[in-house]
């Protein structure tokens, strides 16, 4: 009997390694199952994370093109208006009279002249278009010559330029004028 006992003390033992080695494996088996659906979930996730910042970098992306083409036709529109501008004033020197011997030419039309001048001569900067009073004061002068009213000079002033004082701009520019 004695060989029964270490036989059935050592079978007991075996059987608790047995279940201890069985519960080990399905703990093994279910954890990895766990790890594969959260690893599943994370890439899903990561996917749609992906996904959305592709479409907004897309969305960024057109975005800035349109920018830069808008920033490209107003940059355009302002050399455009400078190089017309600059022709009125050459048209405008060849029409005026000379002043009559002894006679004053009019100060105010040789002020308004000489800051168009000023203005024309300057080259935009297209780095910050919008923000520089000049293409706007070119423009508005450019209007108002082409005998625009204030109302459409305005209204194109503020669709394509930021203006901190855009009343006395064109104030400014319809006084010089005379309107």
């Amino acid at each position: 009997m004695t060989d029964e006992r270490p036989r059935s003390a050592a079978s007991a033992a075996a059987e608790q390694v047995q279940a201890i080695v069985a519960a080990a494996e399905q703990s093994a088996v279910a954890l990895e199952a766990a790890a594969r659906e959260d690893a599943e979930r994370i890439r899903a996730e990561a996917d749609r994370d992906s996904t959305r910042a592709r479409d907004a970098a897309a969305r960024l992306s057109e975005r800035a093109d349109e920018l830069e083409r808008r920033l490209d036709e107003l940059v355009s529109g302002v050399r455009e208006a400078v190089e017309g501008l600059r022709a009125d004033l050459a048209d405008l020197r060849q029409q005026r009279p000379a002043p009559a011997s002894g006679q004053r030419s009019d100060d105010l039309d040789d002020e308004l002249i000489a800051e168009v001048e000023a203005v024309a001569a300057k080259e935009p900067d297209v780095r910050d278009a919008s923000a520089q009073p000049e293409g706007a004061r070119v423009i508005a002068v450019k209007m108002a010559l082409d005998g625009s009213p204030r109302e459409a000079t305005a209204r194109y002033l503020s669709e394509n330029f930021e203006l901190t004082d855009q009343d006395a701009l064109l104030d400014d520019v319809y006084a010089k004028m005379g309107r």
